[in-house]
């Protein structure tokens, strides 16, 4: 697969990185983690998961004005990253769980989506969500 066909167009960028709209994502197939990275400035990467390693269902109430604006389609043509936040302490790591990216798969495009109601908090315990607790 080319690198062309592996972007992803986020036409509105992403939150505090609007001028960039074009990602790669790119696995480490060592340690299994998802890198969403630039593709004209390699510097800026985010570390993203797939919600499907909680034990827990992640639901978020995302609005179809969002679905809209990726040309709509089937729940199963769209699939949600979450964005981490590191840490040098395992149990300071946090997900972004207000704020996942949501993706058409087929198309190749993106959006950051601000989730309805405060269910999900902006820096959940990974740790936590991992083993099954609540994101609060």
């Amino acid at each position: 697969m080319s690198t062309e066909q592996k972007v992803i167009k986020f036409k509105k960028g992403i939150l505090g990185f609007e001028e960039y709209d074009e990602y790669l994502i790119v696995e480490d197939e060592e340690s299994g983690l998802f890198f969403l990275q630039s593709k004209v400035e390699s510097s800026i990467e985010f570390v993203i998961i797939s919600p499907h390693i909680f034990t827990q269902p992640y639901e978020p109430s995302i609005r179809e004005t969002y679905f809209e604006e990726l040309g709509g389609g089937a729940n199963d043509e769209f699939v949600i990253y979450l964005m981490v936040r590191l840490s040098n302490n395992v149990e300071e790591i946090t997900v972004n769980l207000q704020a996942p990216l949501l993706m058409h798969i087929e198309r190749r495009e993106g959006v950051q989506v601000i989730v309805d109601g405060d269910e999900y908090p902006i820096r959940a315990s990974l740790a936590e969500m991992i083993k099954g607790g609540t994101p609060c």
